[in-house]
């Protein structure tokens, strides 16, 4: 999805609205009331703002005054609006991904491995030629089938974390922390790698490809 980061919409930054899009995206509906108190506006220009979010495809109404985040929508939420790359280095970028796909379920240290990776959006393109992001949806599985042994082990890596100076918020933090782990390795800090959960793809009706395994 290309979409000018320099954008406006009734004077709004695209950028503002994309935060306003992944803030109100999980919501069952909103109202014209949210998004007016979410840009501080009077009741009249939240209504143009709502009518031009609607006319481009971004905002659908459900009912009377019940407003949804619509397919388009929820792409735009996802654009990171990075410098767009071109194919030798979306291609550099993947090739390492894979590499670390590789490591995570070769090493024991990991227990938690990549179980399948589906790629979808514009990288999935063979004619493109510049891309914004590599989109890849992905699911995990614990490398240990025994639920009581994979505990145990949970419990140690969590210990280890905590004695190299890694904090934890909350216990479901610590129940997850095998998974994000991975997820951080794969991701790597790159603003070009955006994970999302296989789920989504079929949310967003998106075309896709299995690539792994």
């Amino acid at each position: 999805m290309k979409v000018d980061r320099n954008s406006e919409i009734c004077g709004i930054p695209i950028i503002k609205i994309r935060d306003f899009l992944k803030c109100f995206q999980t919501l069952d509906f909103f109202s014209l009331q949210t998004i007016s108190e979410y840009f501080s506006l009077a009741k009249q220009s939240g209504a143009s703002l709502l009518s031009e979010l609607i006319k481009a495809g971004y905002i659908t109404e459900e009912s009377k005054n019940k407003y949804v985040i619509s397919i388009k929508g929820n792409a735009l939420a996802q654009i990171k609006f990075v410098r767009r790359m071109d194919k030798t280095k979306a291609d550099a970028i993947f090739s390492e991904f894979m590499k670390r796909v590789k490591k995570i379920n070769e090493d024991d240290t990991y227990i938690v491995r990549v179980s399948k990776l589906i790629l979808f959006g514009s990288y999935l393109d063979s004619t493109a030629n510049d891309f914004g992001d590599i989109d890849i949806a992905y699911e995990l599985k614990h490398k240990i089938s025994d639920v009581e042994a994979y505990k145990i082990v949970r419990q140690r890596f969590v210990q280890e974390a905590k004695a190299n100076g890694k904090v934890f918020s909350s216990f479901l933090d610590e129940i997850y922390y095998p998974e994000t782990a991975v997820l951080k390795f794969l991701k790597n800090r790159s603003p070009y790698i955006s994970l999302h959960r296989t789920d989504e793809i079929y949310v967003l009706e998106a075309a896709h490809k299995q690539i792994f395994p």
